[in-house]
């Protein structure tokens, strides 16, 4: 029986954030001017105010991919700049731009004049150009660097001249959409939406002006009025609270919506509005189980490194939708979205679909009193851009110790991954975070481990002793004379346990120009045999909660997909779905067959 799904009002084809829409805005992707500025002389030279003509790039996509017009994937530039005209014709109002996201450090021109810089290649900022703005035609210029350097927030991009192991083609300059809005000159600034299912409550937290009323319409996804309720802005930044009666829960299972309208309201009249929508979830973590709205879930995920041959890590929504999709077909109810965060566009469809998502923060390769700067100034503002989405149910502050290696000797680092829980658990409530996904744990709300044992008997023979000493309150681990499941003096308390990466099948037929874990396949029949015994290992362990398959497609030079790079299938979907389709909580007893 196919999942419904639940459209919702907020949804516009060619809007880049179905969570926040407005009427009055105007996509300023497509054509802008580029330069590349490799003797870093367009300062000196002013480009803000005389940009050099001649070259030209498709927005949002990196000059490294062929969707951009430029497809260079091998040209290292530190820094390129960006033009493009905008029109403006009321001075009365704000004109508001928003970029989803550019990479790396963004210095931003309007007219000529400075108007703010941006550290970061994946969260979004908004540039206000009203103060800057004249009648009629006017200019946004960007200076975007993006350095090599292995201490800054780079995520999968890699750090040397040609891509290596799991590090692939870097991505630099604009690439997620712009988008420019017309607003009156009092609107709603950032907001979030929590849809708490426990206590049938919708959480606002909203930035606007003071004395201002803001009123918040919930409505079903039928269009029926749940709730209206208005409130008067006493402060800047404020949370209200919208009591409901009854609310239908969000979940993989059932993945219901409900549509929201915020409405600024200025001496009784309306001056602002925003379509937005939101599911009722609560996650918890009890007695080692993962539960969604109290039903205990196992969660049956998969690893998605968010690349693809044309546009890199900028895809069309159609191929969102088509990663979405693929997923499900193959039975997994989530996705660990891997060292990169995806577009509100790409969570819409997770929300909508319903696919459970962790969103990780992306790493740095090396560290460096830079990089812990980075770090927390970066990672609450990745987590704090995403929140809204109920498909969000656990935040991986660092992968496998990337960007903090010495964690095992340095008390230093171990308790900047400690700070950094504290400062997020906060802002995420009841969501799940994850000190440090795969080995060498801190604080964290699940113990996540990788190993990447070719078979059942190879990780019996080492996993099952080494999970007895860890719940037992001792340290040991978690991949053969490498790494521990545990840093310093962390230990296990009780937390749910997760085999979050494994598996990494290649075929032999990619030997050549790719690689995968451990020995390569060289048939279906033999994927399907290879990946069933280890999927039979982790059926036996009841103490997990889940497990993630990496991975859904190639990316480049690895080859251990589900699918290829171009999302053709390598193994059969109904087979993969087979394998996946048992697990479920209570897990009952394997019969000797496998089934």
């Amino acid at each position: 029986m196919a999942k419904k799904i639940y459209p919702v009002r907020s949804y516009r084809k060619g809007h880049p954030d179905p969570m926040k829409y407005r009427e009055d805005y105007e996509l300023l992707n497509g054509e802008w001017d580029f330069a590349f500025d490799e003797n870093n002389e367009g300062l000196s030279k002013h480009y803000e105010k005389n940009f050099p003509k001649g070259n030209k790039i498709i927005v949002p996509y990196p000059y490294q991919s062929s969707a951009s017009g430029v497809n260079l994937p091998d040209k290292q530039c530190d820094i390129v700049w960006y033009e493009r005209e905008f029109c403006v014709d009321d001075l009365g109002k704000s004109y508001i731009i928003t970029f989803q996201a550019a990479d790396y450090k963004t210095v931003v021109f309007i007219n000529g004049n400075y108007v703010l810089t941006h550290e970061g290649g994946y969260d979004g900022f908004c540039v206000d150009a009203t103060p800057f703005a004249v009648s009629g035609k006017n200019k946004i210029t960007l200076r975007i660097e993006d350095t090599m350097a292995i201490d800054q927030v780079r995520g999968k991009q890699r750090w040397r001249k040609e891509s290596f192991t799991c590090f692939y083609t870097e991505t630099s300059g604009i690439v997620k959409d712009v988008y420019l809005e017309r607003l009156a000159k009092k609107h709603i600034g950032d907001f979030t939406l929590k849809g708490d299912y426990d206590n049938k409550t919708l959480f606002v937290r909203v930035d606007a002006p003071i004395h201002a009323t803001l009123a918040v319409t919930l409505s079903d996804n039928d269009g029926k009025l749940v709730k209206r309720q208005e409130f008067v802005v006493k402060k800047n930044e404020e949370v209200f609270a919208l009591p409901i009666e009854h609310v239908i829960g969000w979940s993989c299972d059932d993945p219901y919506l409900y549509n929201v309208e915020l409405s600024l309201f200025d001496g009784g009249r309306e001056t602002d509005k925003i379509l937005s929508y939101c599911g009722f979830i609560t996650v918890a973590q009890e007695d080692g189980r993962i539960r969604v709205n109290g039903k205990d879930t196992y969660l049956k995920f998969v690893l998605n490194q968010g690349y693809w041959p044309d546009t890199i890590t900028t895809p069309t929504e159609d191929e969102i939708v088509r990663d979405v999709e693929l997923t499900l077909a193959c039975g997994f109810n989530g996705a660990r979205m891997h060292e990169h965060v995806p577009s509100p566009l790409n969570f819409y469809y997770m929300d909508l679909y319903g696919l459970y998502a962790w969103q990780e923060c992306p790493s740095a390769y090396g560290y460096s009193y830079k990089a812990r700067k980075q770090y927390f100034e970066q990672f609450p503002r990745l987590i704090k851009e995403h929140l809204s989405h109920p498909c969000i149910m656990a935040y991986v502050l660092w992968n496998e110790s990337w960007g903090i290696n010495e964690i095992r000797e340095s008390e230093e680092i171990r308790r900047m991954t400690a700070d950094m829980y504290a400062l997020v658990k906060p802002m995420v409530g009841d969501r799940l975070v994850i000190s440090n996904d795969g080995w060498e744990h801190t604080v964290s709300d699940v113990i996540t481990f990788h190993n990447y044992a070719e078979s059942y008997a190879a990780l019996h023979s080492f996993l099952d002793g080494n999970l007895q000493k860890i719940v037992a309150g001792e340290n040991a681990e978690c991949v053969q004379n490498c790494k521990d499941f545990f840093a310093g003096d962390h230990r296990y308390k009780g937390q749910a346990l997760m085999l979050s990466e494994f598996a990494g099948i290649a075929f032999r037929k990619d030997d050549n120009s790719g690689w995968g874990y451990g020995e390569s396949v060289g048939t279906e029949k033999d994927f399907l045999k290879k990946y069933g015994e280890m999927l039979d290992f982790i059926y036996d362990h009841k103490e997990l909660c889940g497990f993630c398959m990496t991975q859904l497609s190639n990316v480049y030079q690895e080859k251990n997909g589900i699918f290829s790079m171009d999302r053709k299938e390598k193994v059969p979907v109904a087979a993969i779905k087979k394998l996946h389709d048992r697990f479920a909580f209570p897990l009952q007893k394997r019969k000797p067959n496998g089934n």
